[in-house]
């Protein structure tokens, strides 16, 4: 997935070195910043690794960050959705956070369309991971407010 040019196409180039690209991966899924709630993510109906979904530090902000990367093959049904709901009601109603924002390239509309369909709100431009980014945030008070019961998520 994380050598697929059109998986990473918004979020940084592939390098060329495959096992350099691995161990980058290994050390920062190994960080104290991935150890909060990162989750693996799979189809009920054929098991086996789809995507990821967590909630992390932005970089050097002080904010939580919602993040999520999925296989080509699941794009479209619905997943990076429910995955990123799942993890936003367990931010709020679990870790009791303040705020949960999120970041996305200018051009990934899919990302857009997923992090408004779980209400989060669109504040503008910044600027994080080197680029010019958009972003969206959503507060446990406001979340709380719209989501009286606890979710329905299929997510386990």
């Amino acid at each position: 997935m994380e050598r697929d040019p059109a998986v990473m196409r918004f979020i940084r180039p592939i390098p060329d070195d495959a096992a350099a690209q691995r161990a980058e991966l290994r050390a920062a899924l190994d960080g104290p910043q991935w150890r909060a709630a990162l989750w693996h993510v799979e189809e009920r109906a054929a098991p086996g690794f789809i995507g990821w979904c967590g909630l992390f530090p932005l970089e050097d902000s002080g904010l939580i960050e919602i993040g999520y990367r999925f296989a080509r093959a699941a794009w479209g049904r619905g997943f990076a959705s429910e995955a990123a709901a799942a993890a936003l009601d367990y931010g709020f109603r679990t870790l009791a956070l303040a705020r949960i924002v999120a970041v996305s390239h200018p051009g990934n509309a899919a990302s857009h369309r997923v992090l408004r369909k779980i209400r989060l709100r669109d504040r503008g431009r910044a600027r994080h991971y080197g680029q010019e980014v958009l972003f969206f945030a959503a507060t446990r008070r406001a979340y709380l407010a719209a989501h009286a019961s606890p979710s329905t998520s299929r997510m386990e």
